[in-house]
């Protein structure tokens, strides 16, 4: 409030009633509007806008200071704002370094209450005399039954990024169920995504789904080198496909158009090598040389008229990762631990409405497959 400004109430507490009672009151108000209050400071705001934080840890000071004017419309110090952001990331880092101190009691818990499950956690040598923490790796015995019992032999992978605070990289291996919906195998947090780390997760998941023979598997991936030579080397008898959605979104770098796009996925959706040829000449019309950069592509390896006909899965793009991927979207802002609780919880209460669903089928065979 202004110092000149003439509004005043005064008041005091009558001893006899116990009431107030006003002894002067002005209602004239001259003040502009200061946009400032006292009460709003580092304390009030880290707590206001700490899950915020947590969802977005690199927020800049800028964006936050941005964010309490178009919400509170109220003017905070840049000061302010950088001890609140400060207080907040404090608390935050000391649960994620908390968090990894209990991944070995996490397993622990997991293994007593998931018999037949699979846990890895890997550390790396000594640093100071603590570990530091590599990956950690989940298959549940229920995805293994699952796979052994009612789903299409097809693995689909592909890697995501962690999205809070703890950084990282998730790998997953999706696979489809009878139904034709995507069925969650196995997880891996890794610090980073390469060969390496794909070897190591590729060998977890063979062990687990005892992958003996390796020709009635099918591997779903993107055209990631790393990728490409780990499968031919864990599974070389596998069948590999590509992902036709990242094999246009290369292509189409050079041959852009709807046409030619249309084209692309008439391409790739043939069921024989004869529709396939004809499909090729009509986008041939399209461009010169648009055929030969086009099959540069293994065309074995994104067309439908090559695929292995003993899957029983005709796909031909890794969207069963990309929806997993999306489905535990919320879950990749949070610590390791509260991160990989949700996806258990999340899978726990997926394979419970699936069990209800399949108890309203009316014989062995799947709804989507009577539909065929």
């Amino acid at each position: 409030m202004h110092p000149k400004c003439p509004w005043i109430l005064a008041a005091s507490k009558d001893g006899r009633s116990n009431n107030f009672k006003v002894k002067k009151y002005c209602p004239v108000h001259k003040c502009y509007k200061t946009n400032k209050n006292k009460l709003c400071n580092s304390r009030y705001l880290a707590k206001h806008y700490r899950d915020k934080i947590v969802c977005q840890p690199n927020m800049k000071v800028w964006e936050l200071k941005k964010l309490i004017k178009d919400e509170l419309d109220m003017y905070v110090g840049r000061s302010t704002v950088h001890r609140a952001r400060a207080k907040i990331l404090k608390e935050i880092i000391g649960d994620v370094h908390a968090g990894f101190k209990r991944l070995y009691d996490y397993r622990d818990i997991l293994l007593q209450t998931n018999p037949g499950t699979t846990y890895v956690v890997k550390v790396e040598d000594q640093v100071e005399g603590k570990l530091v923490f590599n990956s950690f790796y989940v298959c549940f015995y229920a995805m293994k039954k699952g796979w052994s019992e009612g789903c299409r032999r097809i693995l689909g992978l592909d890697g995501c990024f962690l999205k809070g605070i703890c950084k990282g990289q998730l790998l997953v291996a999706v696979s489809k169920d009878g139904n034709n919906k995507m069925f969650p195998i196995a997880w891996a947090i890794v610090e980073v995504e390469n060969s390496f780390t794909w070897t190591w997760f590729l060998k977890c998941v063979t062990h687990d789904l005892e992958l003996q023979d390796e020709r009635d598997l099918t591997i779903m991936s993107d055209m990631q080198k790393g990728l490409l030579k780990v499968v031919s080397e864990v599974l070389p008898e596998s069948e590999h496909r590509w992902c036709s959605r990242h094999i246009l979104a290369n292509w189409s770098k050079d041959w852009r158009g709807l046409e030619r796009r249309n084209n692309f996925w008439r391409c790739a959706r043939a069921s024989c090598v004869a529709e396939l040829n004809f499909h090729l000449d009509s986008l041939n019309m399209l461009g010169n040389g648009i055929c030969e950069s086009l099959l540069r592509y293994n065309k074995e390896t994104w067309c439908r008229a090559y695929f292995n006909c003993d899957r029983k899965c005709d796909i031909i793009d890794n969207n069963m990762c990309e929806t997993f991927n999306a489905w535990i979207l919320a879950a990749r802002h949070k610590t390791i631990i509260t991160m990989l609780e949700e996806i258990r919880v999340k899978m726990m209460e997926r394979i419970g409405k699936l069990r209800e669903f399949a108890d309203t089928w009316i014989c062995d065979i799947s709804p989507i497959s009577m539909k065929v």
